[in-house]
């Protein structure tokens, strides 16, 4: 019984036994019980594992009829991982694909390129709106001083420089928690609505409002 999202396609599925179960030994204790799958949506292979306390002394398959009646247990793995993936409207393109790829970073636990994506993203928002200076933090402070963000937006900018310093001057002391890259891509998101969505998004209502008044004016 196996009903996951397709790490390929994303859809819901339950999904086709394509393999029988292989029980191997694990490199720690006990050992790894794994299956293939078909997704019935997209018809690509997925890997189903899970740690098991039974010892097994070598590689063994259990029939696909016994794969078919199997119960993952709450803590089976999946392969591919669906790489979840968020789109930045209203952000030009190399900007806006800059920031898709460090959510797609999120998504998949590699936490430390999300600092150094979402850095390389403000950085690359500095550049685009004209804000000169020696370094990044002298950029962002111009960023601020053009009233493009307000003074927390500043700050919050400030934080992923430092974030992302860290990684690109390889200080990996410390390892980086999903808890901290989920915060950087909030900050990230936070300054892109601050400089392109949120007056994109104004832009658009004004328009719309002027439209519907010439029309009415006209007679429409």
């Amino acid at each position: 019984m196996a009903d996951t999202d397709c790490g390929w396609c994303g859809r819901l599925v339950h999904m086709d036994v394509a393999s029988p179960l292989l029980v191997a030994p694990a490199p720690w204790s006990g050992s790894v019980i794994q299956a293939a799958y078909t997704c019935p949506n997209c018809h690509r292979l997925n890997l189903a594992f899970e740690n098991s306390n039974g010892f097994a002394d070598g590689p063994s398959y259990v029939s696909v009829e016994e794969a078919k009646k199997y119960k993952w247990g709450p803590y089976v793995s999946w392969m591919p991982k669906r790489a979840e993936r968020r789109e930045f409207d209203d952000v030009p393109e190399h900007i806006a694909g800059a920031a898709t790829e460090a959510t797609l970073c999120l998504s998949i636990g590699a936490f430390r390129a999300v600092g150094a994506l979402a850095r390389a993203v403000i950085e690359a928002t500095a550049k685009d709106k004209g804000a000169d200076g020696k370094n990044l933090e002298a950029r962002i402070d111009a960023l601020a001083a053009a009233e493009l963000i307000r003074e927390h937006t500043k700050e919050q900018a400030h934080e992923i420089r430092h974030f992302g310093n860290d990684m690109a001057h390889g200080d990996f002391a410390e390892p980086v928690t999903e808890e901290e890259a989920t915060e950087i891509i909030a900050l990230m998101d936070e300054v892109l609505n601050e400089v392109y969505q949120s007056p994109a998004r104004l832009a658009r209502v004004r328009e719309a409002r002027e439209a519907k008044k010439a029309d009415s004016e006209n007679g429409a």
